[in-house]
């Protein structure tokens, strides 16, 4: 069982810290708004991709079928979900964004639910997970639950490890952050998921969608 907890952990940790648009909405929360923002941004990501880390562990046949029979829909979703996203930041101004939230105070329970919303968007990334799991030997029984709820808890503690040393990185260097290197970052970051997305349309037009 030991074993089976630290390669959920391992797991989580790498699974989550690939640079791509997630961490980059995380890391613009985080420097836009506080440490909270951005670690309940987060958080909701880690929630996110236990929840279809468990789905590739039991490999839920009605769910793979799902996806294979609308992939192409999913691939579409998730690809303007991410681009609005995108256009999005890349239009914030941190200044509007400071004052708002002097106004209300921040909201972590919504920071946590729309970054849960905007990585649902994206569930093939169950194939990474089934294709990590294959390679470690990891497959779940329905009618044996402590390991795959080991498995999970380990998982998410792995992926919150990841979110919770990028977000307080971020803090620490927050602070010496003006508004004009703020505008500037929110323009690179809207750049930058825009970029992901057009790089991911091209490789699949080239190359297909990948296959399930």
């Amino acid at each position: 069982m030991a074993e089976l907890f630290f390669k959920g952990l391992l797991v989580g940790l790498i699974a989550s810290s690939p640079f791509g648009a997630m961490a980059v909405l995380v890391v613009q929360r985080t420097a836009n708004r506080n440490l909270k923002s951005g670690l309940y941004t987060g958080l909701g990501i880690a929630i996110t991709d236990t929840i279809w880390a468990l789905i590739a562990g039991f490999s839920v046949s009605f769910v793979i079928e799902f996806l294979r029979e609308h992939q192409m829909i999913i691939q579409v979703i998730g690809a303007l979900v991410l681009l609005a996203l995108g256009i999005h930041i890349f239009m914030s101004h941190p200044l509007k964004t400071i004052k708002r939230y002097k106004q209300k105070g921040t909201s972590p329970l919504q920071c946590m639910f729309s970054s849960m919303l905007i990585a649902l968007s994206n569930p093939l990334v169950v194939l990474a997970y089934i294709a990590v799991f294959a390679s470690v030997n990891i497959i779940f029984n329905i009618h044996h639950l402590w390991s795959p709820t080991v498995f999970a808890f380990a998982f998410f503690i792995g992926a919150v490890t990841w979110w919770l040393f990028l977000t307080n990185l971020v803090n620490y260097f927050r602070h010496h952050f003006n508004l004009r290197i703020l505008w500037w970052f929110n323009k690179i970051s809207g750049v930058a998921i825009m970029i992901f997305v057009l790089v991911s349309t091209i490789i699949v037009l080239v190359s297909g969608s990948p296959k399930i």
